[in-house]
């Protein structure tokens, strides 16, 4: 091989290594380039894959605890439903069988363990808040009887009939029973006990947690029982009159209290509401109802006549047509239908109309009929 031919190979070779050194760049460039492009879109398909295997061991591995864990939870709550169902229930029977309004407080009371911390009940009596019974409070008692008006909480209660938080403070509570309270939350919740006729006692509870729903549930159950089973009406007893002419008259928890006097000398006590028969208990609601609605009516529709009679402290002289006439009435309709009536008319007119004051009616008031 001469010269010039091993010249010709060695370019020939030098061109095909130069062309072989271009393609294998061209084919990494190529290569780079697909994995620059695809590498992201691999890289998380394959850790996608790789959590959903794992979650698919996990949740294989702990499924039996879980399931074990919430059937707990379910056997849980479903025992504490019955536990609730079954206290109330008590609680139910406890109250149905109550003797006297002493009995039904203290069961009521009582029956706010574990709703929350604290409880007093207070009985609504001649328009004033009396402390009847507590759970959880010091023993010194509640000396004073604080006027319903002096307690804007226990007012507003009362009259709209719902569950109202107040803060506790002078203004909304009175002093006395802001001082009873001590220290404690700086809120209270009163739980008005309702029945048809009136709110006749409020529930008052603070400290801890308070359970709104159960104790809704709780005084309207007891509202229900009263409802049903009412308090003995007023009992009068007649004794001797004073200097101002007036006869102590002793009530029911839920009655009025004072009337004037024009009393014979005795009066058979009705010992009990519940040796009254089915009958005469049913007289006496109608008669309660009868005598709000007449007296509600006066106010409702003779007010500047009202207003004019309690001003001048005779509100007999300024309504001598209306109370007449409602006093015919009630003497027709009840006390001459039973032995065991009692003048509610009265009761309600000097409750209602005067303000629990007997002497606004006047001089000229003939008194209870009975």
């Amino acid at each position: 091989m001469n010269e010039a031919t091993s010249e010709l190979l060695a370019d020939a070779n030098d061109i095909v290594r130069e062309q072989l050194a271009l393609a294998w760049r061209e084919h990494i460039e190529r290569v780079r380039d697909v994995l620059e492009a695809q590498w992201p879109e691999r890289m998380e398909r394959v850790l996608e894959e790789t959590v959903a295997g794992l979650a698919a061991r996990l949740e294989e591995e702990h499924k039996e605890a879980l399931e074990a864990q919430l059937q707990q939870a379910n056997r849980s709550a479903e025992t504490a439903r019955r536990e609730l169902v079954r206290k109330l229930n008590q609680i139910a029977r406890r109250l149905r069988n109550f003797e006297d309004e002493r009995q039904w407080s203290n069961t009521l009371v009582d029956s706010t363990r574990g709703f929350c911390g604290r409880a007093a009940l207070f009985l609504i009596r001649d328009r004033r808040l009396h402390l009847e019974t507590t759970r959880n409070f010091d023993d010194a008692d509640l000396a004073d009887h604080v006027p319903l008006q002096n307690a804007p909480a226990f007012a507003t209660a009362v009259e709209t009939r719902d569950t109202l938080v107040a803060m506790r403070s002078t203004s909304e509570l009175s002093a006395p029973i802001d001082t009873y309270l001590g220290e404690g939350d700086a809120k209270v919740v009163l739980f008005p006990v309702v029945t048809r006729q009136d709110v006749p006692a409020v529930l008052m509870v603070d400290s801890g947690e308070v359970n709104v729903d159960a104790l809704e549930l709780l005084v309207a159950m007891a509202g229900a029982v009263l409802e049903s089973r009412p308090p003995q009406p007023a009992r009068v007893v007649a004794r001797p009159a004073p200097d101002n002419g007036l006869v102590t008259i002793t009530a029911s928890t839920f009655a009025p209290l004072t009337a004037p006097a024009v009393a014979p000398a005795e009066k058979p006590e009705i010992l009990s509401w519940f040796s009254l028969s089915r009958e005469d208990r049913e007289l006496h609601l109608r008669a309660q109802r009868f005598a709000r609605v007449q007296v509600a009516e006066i106010r409702l529709y003779q007010s500047e006549k009202v207003k004019n009679g309690r001003t001048a402290h005779d509100l007999y002289t300024s309504l001598k047509e209306e109370i007449d006439s409602a006093r015919e009435a009630f003497r027709r309709e009840f006390l001459d239908a039973s032995d065991s009536m009692v003048d509610y008319l009265h009761l309600e007119l000097v409750g209602t109309l005067a303000n629990d004051d007997a002497g606004v009616l006047g001089r000229d008031y003939p008194g209870p009929l009975a």
